[in-house]
């Protein structure tokens, strides 16, 4: 209540009324525009940098270069003119947020509204005073800029405003927001690179979004469904409820990302998911820090998104300030959960379904028919202009699905330099083998391996069945030895466990273990085939099995001739088979050299 009293003491300017101090503040491009459009790359950074040396609260810097060259800008906002990670690496009762904007640039009401922010900032607006007292703010206005430069109309064939705008992918045509923890992309690494400096406290995502007509200009999706420390869940929790009362006051009526559980049809109510880390919330969920993903409704005038995105960041710059020792307090602590053998004897949880648990929610939505196409002979749905509001389903409790029993450490040979580097991008601290080793481990064999037959950003992943098997092998010298008693441990896990949904296997970067690369001609096992039988009796009864089983195999003689092959010791006893080591015991670990 503390912050929609405080809002409502300061609607002066959400309300758009005009006064000496109002009249005083530099406009925004987008307010010059009469809120129709959304400036350029070069309108943006150059509005910034003017703004910048008007006040010593703001400093504009960069942190990265993307593929066609652009600066990726940084706006540091601090009541104290402190700018760098030094001077808040030590911070006990003060927070750092971290908010982006246009990672899909064509979804730039985050860019306006905060733009406007960092003006009122400034200026000393009232609506913002006492705002970074605990809060230093790191501002990202356009993450995706090579995208924002496809600027064009047409764009956004769902979107109502601004103008024009810029384009969903990067120069690449790959998805910013699909790459967090595969970290192909400068963009992201760069991101990376900012995150590990300065270990943001809060984050915040600002997106636009559509898929129904309903009446809610903003909608949002926190992490509370499993996938993060329990008390920064708790927390997360606190902040929701705070936020929804905050925006309510403002006539800005918010409501949980809508996801129809079953496509289109908001009958079928709503569903929650525990975000995979391939995207922003998820990502942060492992890095052990709350997480907002703001999606304003881009059916909505681009006034009405804008000001809801403003509207919504400030409420979260004041409940981050009023919250700041609590919310140092938890994350911090969820990173010493994480590092501590309590975490890592635990079950690990890789993925989450719905338990088919639902509660019933009012939702604001409007009147809509199912039509029938002429044309194309498909449904779809004509949203009317009136308002309906509804009670439906909720389908918002999850249980894990995928579960693993975490590792002391991994072993990664030192030639899969590709999986090493994601490391790196990650700041996941390793060591190297300094002598060869001999080492008996835990890892995984996979079977049924299927390509996805198109490319996903970039790559064709890859789905099996995988058994678990202990193995020797010598690992050489220079191998990563990567220990989980640190706080990036959940970060770690999702990269090198098999059946993590983004892990590096899955993405192909452990492709060639699926290649056999020796063969064997038909003339020689064929003469080895009966002497197999005759010292291995019990195999005419399993290939007896295997064919009144599978007709497909039966009639194939070539894969008949395989199945022997595989039981010779000529064959590959690599193929198929994980490179990377689980080890469970610290004396498994202690008996390695390595620095």
């Amino acid at each position: 209540m503390l912050i929609v009293m405080r809002f409502l003491a300061a609607g002066w300017l959400l309300l758009g009324a005009t006064t000496t101090v109002a009249e005083s503040l530099p406009l925004t491009p987008y307010e010059v525009s009469a809120r129709q459009e959304t400036p350029s790359y070069t309108e943006t950074i150059t509005w910034l940098r003017e703004l910048a040396e008007t006040s010593d609260w703001l400093q504009l810097s960069s942190f990265g270069t993307s593929p066609e060259g652009r600066s990726l800008p940084l706006v540091i906002a601090d009541s104290g003119g402190l700018f760098t990670v030094a001077d808040h690496a030590e911070r006990t009762d003060e927070v750092v947020v971290l908010v982006q904007a246009c990672i899909h640039a064509g979804e730039s009401c985050g860019k306006d509204a905060g733009m406007m922010l960092l003006r009122d900032i400034a200026s000393g607006a009232p609506s913002v005073a006492g705002m970074l007292d605990k809060v230093t703010l790191l501002f990202v206005p356009i993450l995706n800029v090579d995208g924002h430069e496809r600027f064009g109309p047409h764009n956004r064939i769902n979107q109502n405003g601004p103008r024009e705008m810029g384009w969903r992918t990067n120069a690449r045509n790959l998805n910013l927001n699909r790459d967090f923890l595969k970290a192909d992309l400068p963009e992201i690494q760069a991101w990376l690179d900012l995150f590990a400096a300065w270990l943001p406290d809060f984050f915040i995502d600002i997106h636009s979004t559509d898929g129904a007509d309903y009446q809610y200009p903003i909608t949002y999706h926190l992490e509370l469904f499993g996938n993060m420390d329990v008390g920064l869940t708790n927390l997360t929790a606190q902040y929701r409820d705070a936020m929804v009362t905050a925006m309510s006051a403002d006539a800005y009526p918010m409501a949980p990302y809508v996801s129809f559980r079953t496509w289109h049809d908001p009958a079928s109510g709503l569903k929650a998911t525990a975000s995979t880390p391939r995207f922003s919330t998820g990502y942060l969920a492992l890095q052990n820090r709350p997480a907002l993903l703001v999606e304003t409704h881009m059916l909505k005038p681009y006034e009405t998104r804008v000001a809801s995105a403003l509207s919504l960041m400030r409420h979260s710059l004041f409940w981050c300030g009023d919250h700041a020792a609590e919310l140092r307090k938890s994350v911090l602590a969820a990173d010493a959960l994480v590092a501590s053998p309590q975490f890592q004897s635990a079950p690990f949880p890789l993925t989450w379904v719905s338990d088919g648990d639902s509660t019933l929610i009012e939702y604001l939505g409007v009147e809509y028919e199912s039509v029938t196409s002429s044309v194309t002979g498909g449904q779809w749905n004509r949203f009317s202009d009136q308002k309906q509001t509804s009670q439906i389903p909720f389908f918002n409790t999850l249980e894990p699905k995928t579960i693993v029993q975490l590792p002391v450490a991994y072993l990664i040979p030192p030639q899969w330099t590709e999986a090493i580097a994601r490391l790196e991008y990650h700041h996941i601290a390793f060591t190297r083998l300094t002598v060869p080793a001999a080492v008996t481990f835990r890892t995984w064999k996979f079977s049924n391996t299927k390509w996805a037959a198109k490319p996903y950003e970039g790559h064709h992943p890859v789905t099996f069945d995988a058994t678990q098997i202990t193995k020797t092998s010598i690992f050489p010298v220079g191998t990563a030895v990567i220990q989980l008693n640190q706080r990036s441990a959940r970060v770690i896990a999702h990269l090198l466990e098999p059946k993590g949904p983004d892990s590096l296997l899955y993405w192909g970067f452990f492709a060639p273990i699926f290649s056999r690369t020796e063969f064997v001609e038909s003339y020689v096992i064929e003469e080895m085939i009966p002497d197999l039988l005759a010292k291995n009796p019990d195999w005419a009864t399993e290939l007896a099995d295997l064919k009144a089983k599978n007709p497909d195999f039966a009639a194939d003689p070539w894969a008949i001739r395989y199945w022997f092959y595989a039981k010779t010791p000529y064959y590959d006893q690599q193929v198929n088979i994980y490179p990377v080591a689980s080890l469970d015991t610290p004396e498994q670990l202690s008996a390695l050299k390595f620095k």
